[in-house]
């Protein structure tokens, strides 16, 4: 089973259920229990969690065990890349918001880069992807009533990074967290051509 970049908990469940015939009420138990899977504290769910890849899950496993080997996947690639116990939530948490915002690789290095920025002087990070995630919308054009929502993944109202991922970031957007590109830029846009202008 293929579970591509970007992907949020709920989509990932419903993938798996249809392949694995497992019921989506099965791995949506399992993925409440968080204890189970040995997250950092201030992990709200598994949302960011599971890592996207390609997957060949042995027909024994049940969803536990299933959940557990992308999330066991997820911490392997935060150790392999450096980052620290303590720090992979507001990785996680920052590359999910690349991952939702940026379309191609060189572009994940710069919108990670201007998140961080704003970041660095308090600024809000306006994220139209935080925005949508609060009131349970998957866009990144945002409406009034979604900029006017009071949820802490408004970034629009609330500074900082929100209360945990949006979306189960993919590899080179973790990358990019870990690694951004040393620019000055704090806004960007995607122009009517497709590309993103800083």
């Amino acid at each position: 089973v293929t579970i591509p970049e970007g992907w949020r908990v709920k989509d990932i469940i419903a993938r798996l259920s249809k392949v694995t015939g497992i019921s989506v009420a099965k791995f949506e138990a399992e993925a409440e229990d968080l204890a189970q899977f040995d997250l950092p504290k201030a992990a709200p769910s598994l949302e960011g969690y599971l890592f996207p890849a390609t997957y060949s899950f042995d027909k024994s496993l049940d969803a536990k065990g299933i959940l557990t080997i992308m999330v066991n996947r997820m911490k392997q690639e935060l150790e392999r890349y450096g980052v620290a116990k303590k720090d992979w939530h507001k990785t996680l948490t920052l590359a999910s918001i690349v991952q939702r915002e940026a379309r191609l690789t060189d572009d994940f290095y710069k919108v990670s880069r201007v998140f961080r920025n704003r970041l660095d002087i308090n600024m809000a990070l306006q994220s139209c992807a935080t925005a949508s995630y609060g009131v349970g919308e998957f866009s990144i054009i945002v409406t009034n009533r979604i900029l006017n929502d009071d949820n802490p993944y408004n970034t629009y109202k609330y500074k900082g990074l929100p209360p945990g991922p949006i979306a189960s970031p993919g590899l080179e957007s973790i990358i990019a967290t870990v690694t951004p590109i040393d620019t000055p830029y704090l806004y960007f846009l995607t122009g009517d051509d497709g590309e993103m202008y800083y």
